[in-house]
């Protein structure tokens, strides 16, 4: 009887041991400001999905004043704008985790022809959280010697879209990098991406085939994770969409 006492509450005691480490952990571990978020469903940034935001924003269609009015019931974001660009923006655990969401309109009839959106969380540890690191989704109009041009092959083709799409992606975080820290943080990791990209397709033109299809093109990316990237071509707007972390579908889900 003594002997199974004894059992007993080493067992308890080496128990309430775990509980403690593990509580302990949960609470203070990783230097995280925000530990009861963590027992929450995951919140913006949108790594898993798009905002709402950017699915109302049309091309073509969604004017300037279109744009406004939908960003400004996301009271908790920021808004920068230039002649030409808007973007509107937030971040979480002190820069860790930051979203934005951009625009550029035609100088003319000021309709949308570039939407961009950002979403990065380098500490995805929310339950549930599937731990992907890096969303980004640009849906452009492209130019007509982009899309005429003569090139060699198909691959050539997508890998000269593509590098279209980082040089108009350029332009419009040029036009607000200066309003915050977040558009041009959001900048510099769509440039290092995309960029990494590049230089994997340059390295095997070949591979680009795989932008159309369901995975997308796997890549490694220098300082986040395993990335994915797809590119979509419907009549002149081009869709891109890149995930860092684990994911499986590329277009499964928005």
């Amino acid at each position: 009887m003594y002997k199974l006492k004894g059992i007993c509450l080493k067992t308890t005691n080496f128990l309430v041991v775990l509980i403690t480490a593990a509580v302990t952990l949960f609470y203070t571990g990783c230097g995280i400001e925000e530990p009861l978020e963590r027992v929450q469903k995951s919140p913006k940034p949108y790594t898993k999905r798009l905002p709402e935001a950017y699915d109302k924003i049309q091309i073509n269609k969604s004017t300037s004043a279109d744009v406004l009015d939908v960003i400004k019931q996301y009271k908790q974001e920021s808004i920068s704008q230039s002649e030409s660009v808007i973007a509107s923006y937030g971040e979480k655990k002190k820069g860790y985790s930051f979203w934005l969401t951009m625009t550029a309109f035609n100088e003319e009839d000021f309709t949308v022809t570039r939407k961009h959106f950002l979403a990065v969380d380098e500490k995805p540890w929310y339950l549930g959280d599937i731990g992907q690191k890096l969303r980004f989704d640009t849906d452009m109009i492209l130019d007509e010697e982009t899309l005429t041009e003569a090139y060699t092959s198909e691959n050539q083709k997508r890998i000269a879209i593509l590098t279209k799409v980082l040089e108009n992606i350029r332009n419009d975080i040029e036009q607000i990098r200066q309003e915050s820290t977040i558009p041009a943080t959001g900048g510099m990791m769509i440039n290092q991406t995309f960029e990494r990209i590049l230089y994997v397709l340059s390295q095997s033109p070949v591979l680009a085939e795989k932008l159309d299809q369901a995975k997308g093109l796997e890549f490694d990316h220098l300082t986040l994770d395993k990335g994915q990237v797809g590119m979509k071509l419907e009549d002149k707007i081009v869709k891109v969409r890149i995930l860092i972390g684990r994911s499986k579908n590329l277009w499964g889900k928005k």
